[in-house]
C-alpha cells in the first residue's frame, strides 16, 4: 500500500488534480454531518505547492475538504488544488482522500498512539512495533495473541486495541469499496451510517438496497453500481427497484398514486425492459404482497390505483378526516347580519353582496372554503372572520404552510400567526408532532391561508388534529401552482363539492388600478397581458422583448441592476427577485444567480464547501423551517461574513451563523425558481420567458410568478414563450384520488394514528 512520490507529481494550481501526502498533525474542525473537515497536515518530502518548491520542510499546512471520521496520526493522500484564503492563506481544498498505511517505525508508533486507540500512549505504542515489527497492524488482526506479555498491555486494553484495529482496517475496506463503485465521502458516510459494517455485503447482494434508503443516493447511482457489479439487467432486485422509482418520481412530481398501467409503462421505459412485461407484473405483485405498494381504489377509467404506502395512509386520512368536520350537525353562526353591518359601520368597510355572503357563510359552517384570485378582498374577508369570531368568544388559530406565508398571514390579519408545523408543534428529533387525534389544536376557529401550497401528507397531519368541535376556514387560491409535494389537496376538495365553498371574483378599485392584478386574471382567462406605452413609468407591469435565450439573459441582468434601479429606486440586491421557471439554460436559476452575482463585483472573501462556493454578499434563501434558529424556508438573507467553518446571514429581522454543515438549508437567491416563491411577495419581480423552457412554460405557473409582484412586474423575454404560457393548461392535473373518496360520500375510516 506504499506510495511512491516521485510517481504522484503535483500538477499545475488550479487543475483541481494536485496532490498533498502527509501525517494529519491536528484535526481542527469536523461536522460529522457535512464531513466538513479542517486539518493540519505535515507533508512528506515530494508532495508541494507547485508554488512554494521544498514544502515538506514546513510544517502544519491546512488541508480543508470532506472526510469521514479523521484522526491525529492518520496518513492521507489527498487530491485537490491549491488555493488562496483571504483570511487564512495558502491552504489545500481536496475533493478525494485515500487512507495510507503508516510510513516506517515511527509512523506506526505515532499511528497506535493516536486517538484512534484507546489506551495506548507513545511509550505502549513503542513496544508493541518492537515487538511486532513493521507489520504489527497486520498481526494484531491475525494473530492478536502475540500482544500478550508486552510490558504495560493489561488484557483489558489488548483486547480493546484488537478490536480496534479490526474495526478500523474494516472500517477503511468498507470506504474503499465505496469509493470503488464511485461514491463520494458524503455517500459513503452516508450507506456506513444506515447499513452499518455489513454494508459491502448487502450492496453486493442487492444495490438497489440503496436507493431511497440512503440520502443523496437515487435510483440511477443504484442502477449503475449494479450494472458494475454484474447484476442481471431483467433481475427481480431492478424490476422491483424501478417500480418504487418510478412511483416515487411520480411522488416528485406531485402525484399521489399512478393507475396500474401507466406504472408498468413508466418503469418498463425506464428499465428498457418493453418486451418483460411478464417479470414487471410479478414484480408489482410481490411487492403488493410485502406492502412496499399499497393498491387502493381505482384509477379514473378503471383499474387499481397504486400507491406508495405513507401516501395511501396520508389520502385516506385526510378524507376520513374532511367527512368528520362536514358531518358535525347544523352549527349556531358565530355572526349574525345585524352584527357584520355593526362590524362595517365601525370598521369603515364597505363589503359588496357577495364578500358579505362569504363572511357569513364561513362563520356559520364547521368546515368552508374561500377561494379567488388576487384583488378580489380574501384578506379583508379573514379579517372581518376573524374579527367576527373573536367578539363571538372564539379562540382563533391562524397558520399558513411556509413561515413566509405566515409572516404575511399575521402582516394581514394583525394576529399571531404560524406555521403548520408550528402549530401542531413539530419535534425535529422525534419526526413527530405533539397535537394529533389523541390531542387535538385547543381553539375553536382555525384558519388556514394559502391552501394551495398544503400537500396530502401535512394535510393529513393537520386534519387529523383538528377536534370535531372546532371550525374551520381554509383560504386559498386554486389557480396558483400546487404544492411542491405530492397531492392536489385544494382543488380535491372543490372537485369533490363536500366543502361549502365561496369564491370571489369581483375585482375591487384598489386593484383594478393595478396592471399586475388586471393582467394576472387575463392570464387565467388565457388573454395577453395589456401593457403600457414605451415610456410609461406609471405603469407597473412592463414587458421587455428578447427571443435569443443568451440575449434574454443579458437583459434580465441590466433590466434588474440597471434599469429597475434607475427608473424605479429599488436596490436590486435586496428588492428586485427574479423568478425563473427553471434552473437549467441561459435563462435557468442557476446561470441567472451567476451573472448576477458576477454583476456585484470581485469577491472581497468566499467560502468554499464542495461544489458551492459562497462569498460575501451572497442573496441566499432558507430553504426548511428551523425552528431551533426561527428562520423558516422563504426567508432571505445577505451573507455578511465568512469564516473557516461557515459564514453568517443577515435577514431582516436578524443575523444568523450557520456552520458547514448547516449550509444545504442555503440556496442562492438572486434567482429561484416560481414554486420556491410560493406564499412569498416582493417589491419587484422579473421573470425571465424563453421557448428553451417550455416543459415548465404553464399558465399557472406564470400566472403564481405575476402574483408575487407587490410594486413592480417586468417580464423579459419572446412573445411566443409568453403565448406559450398562457396556453398550456393540460401539465397542471395530478394524480390524486382524494377527490374520488370525498364524493363517493360513503363514511371514511382513518386507521392511521
Amino acid at each position: 500500500m506504499s506510495v511512491d512520490p516521485a510517481a504522484r507529481a503535483p500538477t499545475p494550481p488550479g487543475s483541481r488534480s494536485d496532490v498533498l501526502q502527509g501525517l494529519v498533525e491536528v484535526v481542527t474542525f469536523h461536522s460529522p454531518e457535512s464531513l466538513y473537515t479542517v486539518l493540519k497536515i505535515s507533508p512528506e518530502e515530494g508532495y508541494d505547492d507547485p508554488l512554494a518548491p521544498n514544502l515538506w520542510r514546513s510544517m502544519r499546512l491546512t488541508a480543508v475538504g470532506q472526510i469521514d471520521a479523521p484522526n491525529a496520526g492518520a496518513r492521507l493522500r489527498l487530491v485537490g488544488a491549491w488555493v488562496a484564503h483571504r483570511a487564512h492563506g495558502r491552504q489545500f481544498q481536496f475533493e478525494s482522500y485515500e487512507v495510507l498505511p503508516p510510513l516506517g517505525v515511527d509512523g506506526l508508533v505515532r499511528y497506535l498512539a493516536s486517538d484512534a486507540f484507546d489506551g495506548i500512549g507513545e511509550t505502549l505504542a513503542r513496544r508493541i512495533v518492537e515487538q511486532l515489527g513493521a507489520s504489527a497492524l497486520e498481526v494484531i488482526q491475525r494473530e492478536p495473541e502475540r500482544l500478550a506479555g508486552i510490558p504495560g498491555l493489561r488484557a483489558s486494553v489488548r483486547e480493546q486495541l484488537v478490536e480496534s484495529v479490526r474495526s478500523e482496517f474494516a472500517r477503511h475496506q468498507l470506504h474503499a469499496f465505496l469509493r470503488s463503485v464511485g461514491l463520494g465521502p458524503r455517500q459513503s458516510a452516508a450507506v456506513v451510517r444506515k447499513l452499518g459494517s455489513a454494508a459491502e455485503k448487502r450492496i453486493r447482494g442487492d444495490p438497489y438496497c440503496l436507493a431511497g434508503a440512503v440520502a443523496g443516493i437515487g435510483f440511477g447511482t443504484a442502477d449503475r453500481i449494479a450494472r458494475e457489479l454484474g447484476l442481471a439487467r431483467d433481475g427481480p432486485e431492478r424490476c422491483r427497484a424501478g417500480l418504487l422509482h418510478a412511483l416515487q418520481s411520480a411522488a416528485e412530481a406531485g402525484h399521489s398514486m399512478l393507475g396500474r398501467e401507466r406504472l408498468l409503462e413508466e418503469a418498463s421505459e425506464l428499465l428498457q425492459l418493453e418486451s418483460e412485461r411478464a417479470k414487471l407484473e410479478s414484480a408489482l405483485a410481490e411487492l403488493i404482497a410485502s406492502e412496499l405498494v399499497v393498491a387502493d381504489g381505482e384509477e379514473q377509467g378503471g383499474g387499481p390505483a397504486l400507491y406508495l404506502p405513507y401516501l395511501a395512509a396520508s389520502e385516506r386520512g385526510l378524507a376520513a378526516n374532511v367527512v368528520r368536520l362536514c358531518g358535525v350537525d347544523a352549527v349556531s353562526a358565530l355572526a349574525s347580519d345585524a352584527q357584520l353591518a355593526h362590524y362595517e359601520s365601525q370598521s369603515g368597510l364597505r363589503l359588496d353582496p357577495d364578500q358579505r355572503a362569504a363572511v357569513l357563510g364561513l362563520l356559520a359552517h364547521p368546515l368552508a372554503l374561500l377561494t379567488g384570485g388576487p384583488g378580489v378582498g380574501k384578506t379583508t374577508i379573514v379579517r372581518c372572520v376573524v374579527s367576527l369570531a373573536e367578539a363571538a368568544g372564539a379562540r382563533v388559530k391562524l397558520a399558513s404552510p411556509t413561515g413566509r406565508a405566515a409572516k404575511r398571514l399575521a402582516e394581514a390579519t394583525g394576529r399571531a400567526a404560524s406555521t403548520i408545523h408550528r402549530l401542531l408543534l413539530y419535534d425535529s428529533s422525534s419526526g413527530a408532532f405533539a397535537h394529533d387525534a389523541r390531542n387535538p389544536l385547543p381553539c375553536d376557529l382555525l384558519v388556514i391561508d394559502e391552501m394551495s401550497m398544503l400537500d396530502v401528507v401535512m394535510a393529513h397531519h393537520l386534519f387529523k388534529a383538528i377536534a370535531t368541535a372546532s371550525r374551520v376556514v381554509l383560504v386559498g387560491d386554486p389557480d396558483q401552482l400546487p404544492s411542491v409535494a405530492p397531492g392536489n389537496v385544494l382543488n380535491d376538495l372543490l372537485r369533490s363539492q363536500r366543502v361549502p365553498t365561496f369564491r370571489l371574483t369581483h375585482i375591487h378599485r384598489q386593484g383594478r388600478s393595478s396592471r399586475i392584478v388586471v393582467n394576472a386574471h387575463r392570464i387565467l382567462a388565457g388573454q395577453m397581458p395589456v401593457l403600457p406605452e414605451k415610456g410609461d413609468l406609471a405603469s407597473d407591469f412592463f414587458f421587455f422583448h428578447a427571443e435569443d435565450p443568451a440575449r434574454c439573459a443579458e437583459r434580465t441582468v441590466e433590466v434588474v441592476t440597471e434599469r429597475i434601479p434607475r427608473s424605479f429606486g429599488f436596490d436590486w440586491r435586496t428588492h428586485v427577485q427574479v423568478l425563473a421557471p427553471m434552473y437549467k439554460g441561459e435563462c435557468g436559476v442557476d446561470a441567472l444567480n451567476a451573472r448576477l452575482r458576477s454583476a456585484l463585483g470581485p469577491a472581497s472573501e468566499e467560502f468554499r464547501l464542495g461544489a458551492r462556493t459562497w462569498r460575501v454578499g451572497d442573496r441566499v434563501i432558507h430553504t426548511r423551517n428551523d425552528y431551533d434558529k426561527e428562520v423558516f424556508n422563504g426567508d432571505m438573507g445577505q451573507v455578511v461574513a465568512l469564516d473557516e467553518q461557515g459564514l453568517s446571514v443577515q435577514f431582516p429581522e436578524k443575523r444568523v451563523a450557520y456552520a458547514a454543515d448547516e449550509l444545504a438549508d442555503l440556496q442562492p437567491a438572486f434567482a429561484i425558481t416560481v414554486h420556491r416563491s410560493q406564499g412569498s411577495e416582493y417589491d419587484a419581480v422579473v421573470i425571465p420567458l424563453v421557448a428553451q423552457h417550455y416543459l415548465m412554460l404553464q399558465r399557472n405557473l406564470l400566472y403564481t410568478a405575476v402574483t408575487r409582484a407587490k410594486q413592480l412586474l417586468v417580464l423579459v423575454g419572446s412573445e411566443r414563450a409568453l403565448r406559450l404560457a398562457i396556453d398550456n393548461v393540460r401539465p397542471s392535473e395530478r394524480s390524486s384520488g382524494l377527490a374520488r373518496r370525498l364524493k363517493s360520500g360513503a363514511p371514511i375510516t382513518d386507521s392511521t394514528p
